[in-house]
């Protein structure tokens, strides 16, 4: 099944001045975090706003659903959370989304589906949605302002794009659909790893910046939506997932536990050489690459191997995730990973 959500996407230096043009005469919303709302008010027109707070829950979602019920078109301005809590409103009330990112942290712009949490940010599930973003606006202006930290998280969940594919589907495929997914996946892989990043480069935003958002939203958006479970989330995402449980992680970027989570998929899975680049391309991007990185005790670490080998993520791809084996992975990353530091 192919899935893809965005009918419009613009990308340009003042891409929220066409904002007006899009709505014409229908009545719109703006749903909003705090943060989002400065970042981005300077060059929004005037309009109805509705503040978004915590996580995208299904309590958010009803509330949010009847605070929007007598407008036209939804906008959705924020993060990934925000966003997918307004894919899951525009669904429910039939109407048009609009999506102004503030922050380059996951493919969520761009993607039919909503990663699901429970009031305590622990992660339930993802729905797949029939929902339809009108138009999709990354402006340079604010994304360049946005913290460089969510910057670096989204190449790294980017990156999962490529490692969770191949431990999926493998290098390469027969159906031409899954293959395309494939290789949109891997040369996201080789441009994030290849590109040389720095908060000052990404600030002034050139065209390096600029392609490489683009990996991080339409590219890695569109290799779910060609691919689906053939290219989905598996053992990068799944750690990511297993972590819920522990309070030192819930202050890490998503992006930040998955490249984590990456770590421990490739040294399970035997990739010795990936596992190598991956945790150089960590190491020197500042994201954590340990347990103790994380704030994981050792108890912690031999409770997490049991949640590791119970996500139905990590159960996608054959191979040992008893609490035996994984916790020796656990422990052999540590180890290796403490010393070349």
């Amino acid at each position: 099944m192919i899935r893809q959500a965005v009918l419009q996407y613009i990308h340009e230096k003042e891409a929220v001045s066409q904002l007006d043009t899009l709505l014409g005469e229908r009545n719109g919303v703006l749903l909003h975090g705090a943060k989002a709302l400065q970042a981005a008010n300077p060059y929004l027109p005037a309009l109805p706003k509705v503040l978004f707070q915590g996580h995208c829950t299904d309590e958010q979602v009803a509330q949010l659903t009847e605070a929007c019920g007598e407008y036209d078109v939804l906008i959705a301005l924020g993060g990934g959370s925000l966003i997918d809590t307004a894919k899951q409103v525009a669904v429910r009330l039939n109407r048009p989304l609009i999506v102004i990112p503030t922050i380059v942290s996951n493919c969520a712009p761009w993607t039919p589906l909503s990663v699901m949490y429970d009031t305590q940010g622990q992660y339930l599930r993802f729905d797949t949605l029939p929902v339809v973003i009108e138009a999709l606006l990354l402006d340079h202006r604010i994304l360049s302002a946005s913290p460089y930290d969510y910057f670096v998280a989204g190449l790294v969940d980017t990156l999962a794009k490529w490692y969770e594919a191949r431990a999926l589907s493998g290098i390469t495929v027969e159906n031409p659909i899954i293959e395309m997914a494939l290789r949109v996946a891997e040369q996201c892989e080789d441009l994030i790893l290849k590109t040389p990043i720095s908060e000052e480069v990404f600030r002034a935003y050139p065209s390096s910046i600029e392609h490489l958002v683009e990996t991080v939203i339409p590219l890695a958006g569109s290799v779910g939506g060609f691919g689906d479970d053939a290219t989905r989330g598996a053992i990068g995402h799944g750690v990511h997932n297993a972590m819920s449980p522990f309070a030192s992680t819930h202050s890490i970027l998503h992006g930040s536990k998955v490249g984590y989570g990456l770590l421990i998929q490739e040294k399970l899975l035997g990739e010795s050489e990936a596992y190598d680049e991956l945790r150089t391309y960590l190491q020197k991007n500042g994201q954590p690459i340990t347990s103790l990185d994380l704030g994981l005790t050792t108890s912690e670490l031999s409770q997490l191997a049991v949640q590791i080998g119970q996500e139905p993520l990590c159960q996608l791809i054959e191979t040992d995730l008893s609490p035996t084996r994984l916790l020796d992975v656990l422990t052999q990353n540590d180890v290796e990973s403490i010393t070349t530091s």
